[in-house]
């Protein structure tokens, strides 16, 4: 974080209030003295903009606080519900929303079903969903920052178009758009695994990391990465497209065209598949608690293998093992500092971690390698739809 920059201009003065902003975002709490300090603005300067800032609705006086000769100074900190952002995650027959304020609390948080998940008809349904909502919790329009968007596809880095959304059955779509025309605030449209490494970024376990990629498992596989402490997207928006490392060349077709890609293995629904075909050939102590084989879930899988059922702990090791090839070409290839998995993964991390750890160590390149840490989201699914909320709140803050 850079200092606080003097002089007269428009520009200036939107720089330091978005600095002193953040300033105490991160402090929680600090006085008009610590902000001339902090920010090497004059007593006068810094105290003309946190004065604006008060008017504007955004800080609020609460408190005194300790004396350091004299009289104890005004502590300031961000007004709670003097400005909202709300995120919105698409799934594929759900759209899940936060209302967040601009201390970053979740003031709301609700899920809509999809009867038809067309772009055009989602947008409808967001749109209806967030007016309905605005008018329930007597929030007015004017109070939100704007409406951040977590869709499960390629985000195209200049246009942010949706390139690509495989299960969702989108393709080019201007979803972006189509909410920003209907709700007329401003709209921001981000990669679901990006929006799941901003809010690790942000709120989560990556808040001091510059160099992490953020895992996310789920019915795709995708990874959303910080380099320089900063989003890396690539040159047209598809940087992160883990699902499609080739881990076996003699694997299942994917639909990206190869075999053998680690969303042909790993996914969430492929593991599923895998219970399903042990359960139907009856084998004998093969996932044989699980009666119903049509509404087989992870969660059916997760809990056979705590109780010690062989095949389930057999199925979600193969997929860790899987999961650990992959990584180490992440490890050798980026040399991140942190590694995140989230999303479905947290429901049996902690069962499979000692054996993902050990193929990364086995396939990766040493030094990378003991330099990595990897750990489970301790936001799992939620990470998304909380990144989306965010994001126009990074925009406030200027970071």
């Amino acid at each position: 974080m850079t200092k606080g920059k003097t002089g007269n201009s428009k520009f200036l003065k939107a720089y330091n209030e978005t600095y002193i902003l953040n300033l105490i975002r991160v402090n929680k709490s600090l006085s008009r003295a610590d902000i001339s300090k902090a920010t090497g603005l004059s007593p006068t300067a810094a105290g003309g903009i946190v004065s604006s800032l008060i008017e504007k609705g955004y800080l609020c006086e609460n408190g005194t606080g300790e004396s350091k000769g004299g009289r104890r100074p005004v502590m300031l900190e961000l007004k709670k519900n003097s400005r909202y952002s709300i995120g919105l995650d698409v799934d594929v027959d759900s759209v899940t929303f936060i209302l967040m304020d601009i201390k970053g609390r979740v003031v709301f948080e609700w899920s809509s079903a999809l009867v038809d998940n067309r772009p055009a008809a989602v947008a409808s349904l967001a749109a209806e969903e967030i007016e309905r909502v605005l008018s329930d919790c007597r929030i007015h329009k004017d109070k939100l920052l704007g409406i951040g968007i977590s869709v499960p596809g390629m985000v195209d880095a200049e246009t942010r178009r949706v390139v690509l959304a495989p299960n969702l059955s989108w393709e080019d779509a201007d979803f972006g758009r189509m909410l920003r025309e209907k709700i007329e605030l401003p709209v921001y449209i981000e990669n679901e695994a990006m929006a799941s490494a901003i809010c690790e970024n942000w709120i989560g376990a990556c808040k001091s990391v510059d160099n992490f990629i953020c895992v996310n498992i789920k019915s795709g596989i995708g990874a959303g990465i910080f380099t320089g402490g900063r989003p890396y997207r690539g040159t047209g928006g598809s940087a992160g497209e883990v699902g499609h490392i080739v881990v076996d060349e003699n694997g299942l077709a994917c639909g990206c065209g190869n075999h053998g890609c680690l969303e042909t293995i790993v996914s969430t629904g492929r593991i599923v598949e895998k219970a399903e075909k042990l359960i139907k050939k009856g084998l004998k102590s093969q996932l044989n608690e699980i009666e119903n084989v049509s509404k087989v879930r992870l969660s059916n899988i997760v809990d056979a293998a705590r109780s010690g059922n062989q095949a389930a702990g057999g199925l979600l090791e193969e997929a860790a093992g899987y999961l650990g090839i992959a990584l180490s070409y992440l490890v050798n290839t980026l040399n991140p500092s942190k590694i995140v998995l989230g999303k479905d993964f947290v429901v049996y991390g902690d069962l499979v971690m000692d054996t993902l750890r050990r193929v990364v160590d086995r396939k990766a390149l040493k030094r990378p390698a003991a330099n990595v840490e990897i750990a489970v989201s301790e936001i799992g699914e939620r990470s998304s739809t909380l990144g989306a909320a965010i994001i126009p709140l990074k925009i406030l803050f200027g970071s």
